[in-house]
């Protein structure tokens, strides 16, 4: 069976079933084949593996016992409860590793705008001769790129980790009440074909033009200063030549 083909049979059960949220359903559906088919699988695989439409579309009218949905509940409630406490103390750490790289990436666009501009704001910069400063601004700036493409990937993988741990309390649940499970979210980061080649090409540019620019900073200061420590000769640490 095909995307489409499953699609329209879900969507015409659903439908038939007269479900308020069969929209948002089928959407549920539609991003589960997008993120398999991005991982590799066949539309064949992801139908087969997902069941009969009809089957799926019959659990979302299915009406639960109301005393197993009690029985059941609770344990789940006291789980996720405690799922959610150490979740909670993950996503903070996600979150401020987030805005450590996000400060590191305007760190170095800053500094690589001084060296440009030959300022020195505050005298927070050491000494260092402007062409030898201008090296090590492109390498900054480029250092910045590439940090900007991390700080990208990973807040989309985190907004997708949250998705991923929603659905997952949302069908255990679910599954407790009797209710209907929904597809399980990766925790991939879905990101178009064309964005993920972007990134990853201006990732790759970036960190080579980080990695030449870095030498070629060291050997134009070597020369600059002639020494090979030539953060010595300028006085870096408070002494020099």
């Amino acid at each position: 069976m095909t995307r489409i083909e499953f699609m329209t049979q879900l969507s015409h059960e659903l439908n038939k079933r007269k479900l308020p949220d069969a929209v948002e359903i089928v959407e549920e559906y539609e991003q589960h084949f997008a993120f398999k088919l991005a991982d590799g699988y066949s539309e064949a695989e992801i139908a087969a593996k997902l069941g009969s439409p009809v089957q799926l579309a019959a659990q979302f009218d299915a009406v639960p016992d109301p005393k197993v949905r009690t029985g059941r509940r609770v344990p789940v409630a006291m789980g996720l409860g405690v799922a959610d406490l150490f979740a909670g103390i993950f996503f903070v750490f996600l979150i401020g590793w987030a805005l450590v790289m996000a400060a590191f990436c305007i760190a170095c666009g800053a500094v690589s705008v001084c060296l440009f501009g030959g300022l020195n704001p505050f005298g927070i910069l050491p000494p260092i001769p402007y062409w030898c400063g201008a090296v090590y601004a492109i390498c900054l700036a480029a250092l910045c790129v590439l940090a900007a493409c991390g700080c990208v990937y990973f807040a989309a993988f985190v907004r997708q980790l949250f998705r991923s741990f929603g659905r997952f309390q949302h069908n255990a649940w679910a599954a407790a009440g009797g209710g209907a499970v929904l597809p399980e979210v990766p925790i991939a980061p879905l990101l178009a074909p064309k964005v993920k080649r972007r990134i990853r090409t201006v990732a790759l540019i970036s960190l080579a033009l980080f990695a030449a620019c870095f030498v070629l900073g060291w050997i134009v200061s070597a020369l600059s200063a002639g020494a090979i420590e030539f953060w010595h000769a300028w006085g870096w640490f408070g002494y020099g030549t």
